[in-house]
């Protein structure tokens, strides 16, 4: 009986003493907020109570505040290239100058692009980055009162790297710092994280470390920097405790795991934080042909979220599929799929020395030996006598080594090389922008043969992939042009020799035909006719390049875009890729940042 009571007792004593202490921190909640659309790389900016948010449209053209409570956009009038618009609520917005500088500004013709970033917390000034024709790249600090500039930090580079358009800047609470994440010796990678005394002073360093470290912004105190790391593997959210903006002798501490590479937007009064998400969604399907009826089956989804606006392709002997996982961006980078058609087994590479190059897709094409890969893609690091790295790339398929084998010789926005071929006989056929033509390239001598020129305001289009498709038989070549004036997009063939193109079929705005494949025949082709806008859906059909109706295969995909496509060399199987268009998510989190003694 004593024993008995001594255990109650004992159990009291621990019941009271659970019930005495502080109850742990709730782990931080998420929630999405709104879907922003396809908005990829932009500033959005919150209001401090959480109500509105302030970002652009698709094209860059308009801006808006967006009610988030009533989810109501409201257009901000833009004068020209004026820095600043102020709303009739009086609240400022800071706009993106893009390659147009206020006027400030445009006096230095020196400078190429200037980009906008952050707002002291006074008003006074906007933090900004210049790139300058000499390659300097500066940040700097824009009187709202008359424009006048003062440069906070001078960079040099040794070649043109776009590395700078990706920097986060913000300043602390207090406005006395502004801290950003920069590549010390240039380039995407590694990133580390500094800070600057507005005032005036030396360069402090806030974090270090061989590996990617990306400012996520600050606490509302001032006393904290969150970052992004992928030191442990994956893209995990950090904190690094600060002394009068300073960093602390202590070590990061890991605060939130598997976060990913997001994009803060900052917190609100009550302590919420919110952050944008670029979500893309892309899927591999497999479909079989039915002989009888000559249609297509249920599609049977292979693999999920494999690579935003990548296509697919079977090799030429059939045994393998080759696809692209990853994002492809400066700090995701593609992974290269070689999946095995009789047993589904795969082998992947990661391709750390390419990235994707602006919104272009990464279109895998087998060499007609089966022991190569070719993709258009950019160069991470580029440090060669070239302006800029975008070209045509050959992947080994055994080793996954890349070699590049034909290079831009100017800026990618004027002479990008896009949707890559190899021709039966080992030549590559692509399109350059710069002209809007197809070529051809002998690979050994360098030497280039037009094959045909997009007539203005048509221009052969690459949007979404793989609009160029050579016949198995290596005679034709098929592919999709594009009036953007009038809308329409045709479908069209061109004999490998040169010549004039025929039009096959067209479909009008907001229809349009993409991802044309031709059947093992090399008389028939299959192509997506898509809808565009809010009820987005696309259908597999069929056509004839000896005439005729085209005919639909029986295949309808509600909300989805289609971005590659692939038949079979037994005709009996269709590969393909498709998705949703990546869109920008707007999320929240309650109870965040947690205790950073608990993270430790």
């Amino acid at each position: 009986m004593r024993r008995f009571l001594f255990l109650m007792i004992l159990l009291c004593l621990a019941v009271s003493f659970v019930l005495t202490q502080k109850p742990s921190k709730a782990p931080p909640k998420h929630s999405k907020v709104t879907e922003l659309g396809y908005r990829v790389y932009q500033p959005f900016r919150l209001s401090p109570d959480g109500r509105y948010l302030s970002y652009e449209d698709e094209d860059g053209d308009i801006f808006f505040v967006r009610d988030l409570k009533s989810g109501e956009d409201h257009p901000i009038p833009d004068s020209g290239n004026d820095a600043f618009t102020f709303l009739s609520q009086g609240k400022k917005i800071a706009l993106d100058w893009g390659n147009a500088p206020p006027p400030t500004f445009s006096r230095n013709a020196q400078s190429l692009i200037s980009l906008f970033h952050d707002w002291s917390p006074d008003h006074k000034y906007v933090a900004a980055t210049f790139l300058r024709r000499d390659l300097t790249y500066q940040f700097g600090l824009v009187s709202v009162s008359d424009g006048s500039v003062r440069i906070l930090k001078t960079q040099a580079f040794k070649t043109m790297n776009w590395s700078f358009q990706r920097v986060e800047a913000r300043f602390s609470p207090d406005g006395r710092f502004l801290a950003y994440d920069l590549a010390p010796q240039g380039g995407w990678y590694p990133r580390d994280i500094f800070a600057v005394p507005v005032e005036g002073g030396p360069e402090i360093p806030l974090v270090e470390n061989p590996a990617n470290d990306l400012l996520f912004g600050w606490t509302p105190d001032g006393k904290t920097v969150l970052f992004l790391s992928d030191r442990s593997g994956g893209w995990d959210l950090w904190a690094v405790p600060l002394i009068d903006g300073r960093s602390s002798h202590g070590p990061p501490a890991r605060v939130m795991p598997n976060f990913g590479v997001n994009a803060g937007v900052g917190f609100t009064r009550d302590g919420s934080y919110f952050y944008t998400v670029l979500a893309r969604e892309s899927d591999l399907y497999v479909t079989a042909i039915d002989p009888a009826t000559r249609r297509v089956r249920t599609p049977e989804k292979l693999l999920s979220h494999t690579g935003w606006n990548t296509s697919v392709e079977w090799s030429r002997d059939g045994q393998y599929l080759a696809y692209a996982s990853g994002i492809g961006s400066e700090y995701e980078p593609f992974v290269l799929g070689i999946r095995s058609a009789l047993t589904g087994k795969e082998r992947q590479f990661r391709l750390d020395k390419l990235m994707r190059h602006g919104g272009h897709g990464f279109e895998p094409r087998w060499s007609p030996d089966g022991r190569f890969i070719l993709a258009t893609a950019r160069e991470r690091d580029y440090a060669g006598p070239l302006v800029d790295s975008q070209g045509l790339y050959r992947i080994d398929v055994q080793t996954g080594r890349v070699t590049p084998l034909v290079q831009t010789t100017a800026i990618c926005g004027s002479n990008c090389i896009e949707s890559p071929l190899w021709s039966p006989d080992g030549r590559v056929i692509f399109k350059r922008r710069v002209t809007e033509s197809i070529v051809t390239r002998d690979l050994e001598t360098g030497e280039e043969k037009e094959l045909y020129r997009a007539v203005p305001p048509a221009f052969v289009v690459h949007w979404p992939t793989s609009n160029l498709a050579i016949s198995p038989d290596g005679q034709r070549l098929a592919f999709v042009q594009i009036d953007a004036k009038a809308g329409i997009t045709t479908l069209n063939v061109i004999p490998m020799t040169g010549g004039e193109a025929r039009e096959l079929l067209r479909a009008y705005r907001p229809e349009v035909v993409s991802v044309p494949a031709w059947m093992p025949d090399s008389r028939q082709i299959i192509y997506a006719h898509s809808v565009a806008g809010e009820k987005r859906q696309f259908e597999l059909w069929r056509t004839s390049t000896a005439g005729g109706e085209p005919q639909r295969l029986g295949l309808t995909m509600e909300g989805l875009q289609p971005y590659g496509l692939s038949v079979h060399p037994d005709g009996r199987r269709i590969a393909f890729t498709a998705g949703r268009p990546p869109h920008s998510e707007l999320w929240v989190m309650k109870n965040f940042p947690p205790s950073l003694e608990t993270a430790k």
